[in-house]
């Protein structure tokens, strides 16, 4: 009777998602704004996808970014800045700030 074989994936197959989770004040996020997914995950979240000069970067939204994105376009160059938690209303959780730029693409 033969030995039994391991079937391995391939890694360059199984590339997993980078997810942008800024830590420190003023950490930015740019690049081509190409993919918007909504109702993602347990809490139904929007999930935006960045194409940055290092690959595609995944950022969750929140009250705060999904407000601010959405008034820019598929397509646009944006520039997302972390600035920093701010303490919530009811003294719980603090939310993340965000400040949204972008750049219109040309055709």
């Amino acid at each position: 009777m033969s030995q039994w074989k391991e079937v391995k994936r391939d890694e360059e197959e199984v590339e997993k998602p980078t997810f942008w989770e800024p830590a420190a004040l003023g950490e930015t996020l740019e690049g081509k704004y190409i993919d918007l997914e909504e109702d993602v995950g347990q809490y139904k979240s929007k999930l935006y996808t960045v194409r940055t000069s290092e690959g595609e970067v995944k950022v969750w939204g929140s009250t705060v970014l999904d407000e601010l994105m959405r008034k820019v376009d598929l397509g646009n160059e944006v520039r997302i800045t972390f600035n920093g938690k701010q303490p919530s209303k009811s003294g719980k959780n603090p939310w993340k700030d965000f400040k949204v730029e972008y750049r219109e693409k040309v055709d």
